[in-house]
């Protein structure tokens, strides 16, 4: 009697378990965006089942790690969201589908902790997510209790778990996909032109609503018809893009930057005035003085016209954009008036 109500405990207990998988799956298979899933994830493994340390790891330099690296990881996602080196998660899942759960040998867990790292540590459970068939990262449980995840413990609940998740990881990434086509510039990857419009009247918006000070950079690349026209369309393409990807590294998670047309670009900056504006736009062409493109060793060189809400005459978003155009031209013709003696002298 006593085994059939050992059998019929472990029953129940393992019915309680499939239930609370259950109810995971179906609170996060119809998210969208990478920043709730991975916070309601976290939150529902953590509450239904007791565990005091839950993380997810992806891999550094793949396709769905370029896709978070907009996600503020600082905020409400530290702890639960971390970016990790490729050998670091090959090193302990390559070739595996299952999860790995240990209580001994922790040390070679470190590469997948966050920062902070969790305290106490005892036990681990990492678990491999796949995106398209190929291994993006892990999904991460830790407790204080070394029992509570034994490497002789069975895995299959937790396998399923992270089947479940990759699905869901799979799902954001297709509607991220298609988000993205309808608001990036294919080539480099900024807003477009109809997203950036979009943004800058919100902005302009938010500006006047709460007294705030809203600053835009206009910037157009210097004889950038030459490198097309002497070293090849591709050349010019590898600028662009080497030149988009800086300016966003360098700008902060609030500014917006766009490919306005061709190599033209434009700058949002929330809570900024025109000193700081400028000072930010030096400091973006310091940079490219001293930082070739690394694919033609050319130089990136270009003029910008900075407008801002402190202008008085300002009163619509399509005038702080004619504004910083119209300093950008000023600047041109500075340059060409500067640069003329010298054509002259070579004979150009």
């Amino acid at each position: 009697m006593s085994e059939n109500k050992q059998i019929f405990a472990v029953l129940k207990r393992n019915e309680e378990i499939c239930r609370k998988f259950f109810e995971i799956e179906t609170a996060v298979l119809t998210i969208l965006d990478f920043e709730a899933l991975f916070a309601r994830l976290v939150s529902l493994i953590r509450s239904k089942f007791d565990v005091p340390y839950v993380w997810i790891s992806i891999i550094r330099g793949g396709d769905l790690a370029a896709m978070l690296d907009n996600l503020d990881a600082s905020g409400e996602l530290r702890g639960q969201l971390v970016l990790v080196d490729n050998e670091a998660v090959l090193s302990l899942l390559e070739g595996r589908e299952s999860p790995i759960l240990e209580n001994r040998s922790l040390q070679l867990f470190s590469p997948l902790l966050p920062d902070p790292a969790p305290m106490g540590i005892r036990s681990v459970a990492v678990a491999p997510l796949t995106l398209d068939g190929k291994l993006v990262g892990c999904l991460n449980q830790a407790d204080t209790r070394a029992d509570r995840f034994s490497p002789e413990m069975d895995t299959t609940l937790l396998s399923q778990l992270a089947i479940k998740v990759s699905l869901c990881l799979s799902n954001v990434t297709a509607h991220e996909r298609l988000a993205r086509l309808a608001s990036r510039d294919s080539l480099t990857g900024l807003l477009n032109r109809r997203v950036m419009e979009e943004k800058l009247h919100e902005e302009f918006l938010r500006a006047q609503r709460y007294g705030d000070v809203l600053s835009l950079a206009f910037i157009d690349m210097d004889d950038f018809k030459k490198v097309n026209d002497s070293l090849g369309h591709d050349a010019g393409d590898a600028m662009l893009v080497y030149f988009s990807q800086r300016l966003q590294k360098m700008a902060r998670k609030i500014d917006a930057c766009a490919r306005f047309a061709g190599d033209e670009f434009v700058v949002i900056l929330p809570n900024t005035d025109r000193q700081q504006a400028s000072a930010f736009m030096e400091r973006v062409q310091r940079f490219f003085a001293l930082s070739p493109v690394p694919s033609i060793e050319r130089y990136v060189s270009f003029s910008y016209g900075v407008s801002s809400t402190e202008d008085g005459s300002v009163t619509s978003p399509a005038m702080l954009l004619k504004r910083a155009d119209e300093r950008l031209f000023e600047r041109k013709a500075t340059k060409a008036a500067q640069d003329l003696p010298e054509r002259q002298a070579s004979g150009l």
